[in-house]
């Protein structure tokens, strides 16, 4: 009631002194009660744009306290236990330790970005996914590289089928072995003489081992005629890959259109068929003339030993039978 007089006032004395047509001639300077009612009504009106900020800044450290209680230090949010799915052998105690994830930290303060991020520091990951479900479930998916091959240097102390080797992908990145699985034992070794330093969880620089790769990758999709198995690839230089499988036949390749040597080693394979003496070597880098060799048999021949290759050069057969196609 008050205020409402006051105003109406206020508005009387404003009306009177701004009436259309009928303005004085002359200003008169307010007077001391219209001085001190202006003063009086600044004063209310900061009183009240005070008292609505304060209202305000209570109701906003009222709800910030609300949200600590509720969320930040509540159990009901904690991380816990989270889920692991990949499809390799990363382990709970691995993703903790690259994340710093911790059972008593809250889910709402995980950057899931952040966490992605870390994850593709691993080796062995190729991709990651963070998801997180309120309240307290954080579901971690990895997609981990799949070996194709050992690599093996001297130079740089490489060796395979050794919880310290290193494993190559298909796209030629490198990481460690790890934990040794029975299906890395059975895959094939790429023995390099010089090979500069390589860096788990990157591509390895050297061309001649994609190339090696290029060529584990299409063996391995051949249906042979006489039924063997990739061992080994012996990069011996820049022209020349030696393949050896596990028939102990030598396939010598030269690093360049590998797709068309062999197209011309299964013509060669099927034309000899599954017949008696078996292939014992091709030299693919010829186009005409390709010199092949064969097992001579030899009666009493004591049967191949099953157990791995050791890393080195191809092992020397005696007496192979030559002929050329």
């Amino acid at each position: 009631m008050f205020f409402r007089k006051f105003s109406q006032r206020l508005m009387g004395n404003h009306r009177f002194r701004n009436r259309e047509g009928h303005r004085l001639a002359l200003e008169v300077p307010a007077s001391r009660k219209e001085i001190a009612m202006h003063r009086r009504k600044l004063i209310l009106t900061s009183a009240k744009w005070l008292g609505g900020a304060g209202v305000i800044l209570w109701g906003g450290l009222a709800c910030g306290s609300l949200w600590q209680r509720a969320f930040r230090t509540s159990t009901t949010y904690a991380v816990g236990q989270f889920e692991l799915v990949t499809n390799g052998v990363t382990t709970v105690p691995q993703v903790a330790a690259v994340t710093g994830l911790r059972p008593d930290q809250n889910i709402t303060d995980l950057d899931l970005g952040q966490l992605r991020q870390q994850l593709l520091t691993l080796p062995r990951v190729r991709e990651a996914g963070v998801e997180r479900r309120l309240p307290n479930h954080l579901s971690i998916r990895l997609e981990e590289r799949r070996p194709a091959a050992w690599l093996s240097c001297p130079r740089q102390n490489l060796l395979p089928f050794v919880g310290a080797g290193l494993l190559v992908d298909t796209d030629g990145v490198v990481f460690p072995a790890s934990v040794m699985l029975n299906e890395y034992m059975s895959l094939p070794v790429i023995h390099c003489t010089d090979l500069a330093a390589v860096t788990p969880g990157r591509p390895v620089e050297s061309s001649l081992v994609r190339r090696a790769l290029e060529l584990v990758s299409l063996m391995r999709q051949q249906p042979w005629a006489q039924p063997m198995v990739l061992e080994q690839i012996h990069i011996t230089n820049r022209f020349t890959m030696v393949a050896q499988m596990d028939t102990d036949a030598l396939f010598t390749f030269h690093p360049d259109h590998l797709e068309k040597q062999i197209a011309r080693l299964n013509a060669i394979l099927n034309k000899v068929g599954k017949s008696s003496p078996k292939v014992a070597g091709v030299n693919l880098q010829l186009e005409r003339n390709v010199p092949v060799t064969f097992f001579e048999a030899a009666p009493g021949l004591a049967p191949r030993s099953n157990s791995k290759p050791t890393p080195g050069a191809p092992a020397r057969r005696p007496a192979p039978v030559r002929r050329s196609t």
